[in-house]
Formats: C-alpha cells, sequence, structure tokens
C-alpha cells in the first residue's frame, strides 16, 4: 500500500510541476482557423453556455481517494480585449491528503465568438515553491507572448487559435451536440499539442452528486488527449465526458485515462441562475 501511494505521489507532483490544469483537457479546433471550423456545424448544434456568475464545482478522485477539488467560475466582459471577450476562472486545491500540497488559480479571457483564449494568468504553488506564468494571444498579428519566472516577453509568430484548459471544457459544452469529431489544439510554453474529440450523439443517464444521485440526461464525449508530459495529472490518453442534455450543457463527469490507471471529475455543486436540475432529469 505505502508503495502505491508513493508511486501515486511522484507523478501526481510530476503533473503539478508541469503546470497542473493549465493546458489540461482543452478544446481548439485543430491548428487551422477555429472560427472557420465552426462555422460548418449546422447552427443549431452550438449551445450558448457562457453566463455571468455560474459556479461549478467538482471533486478530483484517484479511485476513492479524493484528490482535491476544482471550481470553475464565469466572470463578465473582459475590460480593454474588445467585444465577445469574457472572464472565467478555474481553481484547484489539494484535498487533506498526505502527501499532496498543491494550488492553481487560472484566470482566462476568452472569445466566446470563435471560443479561442485570448489570455492566461496562472498563480500556483507546490509546497513553498510558487509559479507565475502568462500568456497573451493576438489574433490579428498571429503572436504569442509568454511569461515566466525565468521567460521574459517570448513572442512566438504565426500561430493560430488556440485554447487552454478552461476554454476546452466551454468549447466541450458548446459542441456537446454537434455529433462532429474535432482535432483541438493545445499550446504550452514548449509548444502545440492536441486533443481529439468524438461528440457521439450517444445518451447515458448519470447519477450525480450535486443533485442528491438524481439520475441526469447526458451526452457522452469520447476523447484523445496527446499532451505528451506536460499533461496534466499525467492525463494524456483516453478520457470520457458527460455532459448535460439541455441548454446548459454542464460537464457532470469527467473519467481521464492517467500513467498509473485514471482520474474521475465529479460534479458536487452548481450555481446557474434562471436555472434548475429538472431541464436536465432523465425521463
Amino acid at each position: 500500500m505505502t508503495m502505491m501511494m508513493n508511486t501515486i505521489a511522484n507523478t501526481f507532483k510530476k503533473s503539478v510541476k508541469k503546470n497542473l490544469f493549465r493546458t489540461g483537457l482543452a478544446l481548439a479546433l485543430a491548428t487551422g482557423s477555429l472560427a472557420g471550423s465552426a462555422d460548418m456545424a449546422q447552427a443549431q448544434t452550438r449551445k450558448s453556455v457562457f453566463q455571468t456568475g455560474e459556479e461549478l464545482t467538482y471533486k478530483v478522485k484517484f479511485g476513492f481517494i479524493k484528490l482535491g477539488t476544482v471550481s470553475i467560475k464565469t466572470g463578465g466582459p473582459a475590460t480593454g480585449y474588445g467585444p465577445n471577450k469574457v472572464t472565467a476562472k478555474m481553481q484547484f486545491a489539494t484535498a487533506d491528503v498526505p502527501f499532496l500540497d498543491a494550488k492553481s488559480l487560472v484566470t482566462d479571457v476568452i472569445d466566446t465568438s470563435a471560443m479561442y483564449l485570448v489570455h492566461f494568468d496562472q498563480k500556483g504553488q507546490e509546497g513553498d515553491k510558487k509559479q507565475e506564468k502568462t500568456m497573451t494571444y493576438d489574433k490579428a498579428k498571429k503572436t504569442l507572448t509568454y511569461n515566466d519566472a525565468t521567460t521574459k516577453n517570448k513572442v512566438t509568430n504565426n500561430i493560430e487559435p488556440f485554447n487552454d484548459a478552461l476554454t476546452l471544457v466551454f468549447n466541450m459544452r458548446t459542441w456537446s451536440a454537434s455529433g462532429k469529431r474535432y482535432s483541438f489544439a493545445m499550446r504550452s510554453k514548449d509548444g502545440e499539442n492536441n486533443v481529439v474529440c468524438n461528440f457521439t450523439n450517444k445518451i447515458s443517464n448519470q447519477e450525480v452528486e450535486a443533485w442528491d444521485d438524481k439520475k441526469i440526461r447526458t451526452r457522452v464525449v469520447q476523447g484523445q488527449a496527446n499532451m505528451g508530459e506536460g499533461a496534466p495529472l499525467g492525463a494524456n490518453g483516453k478520457f470520457t465526458a458527460y455532459i448535460t442534455d439541455d441548454a446548459a450543457a454542464i460537464p457532470v463527469k469527467i473519467d481521464m485515462t492517467i500513467a498509473i490507471g485514471s482520474i474521475t471529475l465529479e460534479l458536487v455543486k452548481v450555481k446557474r441562475a434562471n436555472w434548475n436540475v429538472d431541464m436536465a432529469v432523465a425521463k
């Protein structure tokens, strides 16, 4: 048992050091134009999921072990970034687990029309070690400017629109009813990777803790994360997401393959105006 726990600890800590939840399961339509690919889908398959003040809280589990909590909060319009830009935050904190002590706060500016990342800010801490990173994308110039403790104003040219983990979540929600298969470009300091998502149109009724284990009608997204060594939580393989089959398109569970098993995110709390669980309950 001790050996297993140490293995989990080492793998998880390595993931944290490589920017936990920075690149994560995030969707951006592959390398080419995100907006152009999106326009090819039927209009009725795109959902408008952004709502100021929405809060989603998930517990992160490895088997029966609770590793921590992830919360996602949608803000209002992003000042100074032009039209169709909103702020959103994703926060991760480890639970009371002896071998883990990490937290991370990501603040994004997202273009809600073409669904790509405009600005990224991460503040993280593992034990006593703190880190801060930023990325700013200029779509018109196709440039990405990156900053961290050792890299200052590194500019990369000829960059197409891309996403981080948080923008990916909103993309999965937006296209959950599309019935399409998309490859989404992911980008970090080390370069570009991708995530492939198959929006299957399969339906699965899931018991959800956030609603007292009521059975919720969900759409199934099956995917493959090709993130290399920088994969958050070591999640570099197959994953399955379950998203409510309604206008809100809320992810209720995500199962992710990691190097030593699988990690699950389960929805435990929801705050969304003008919405209630009866809109998503399985009939």
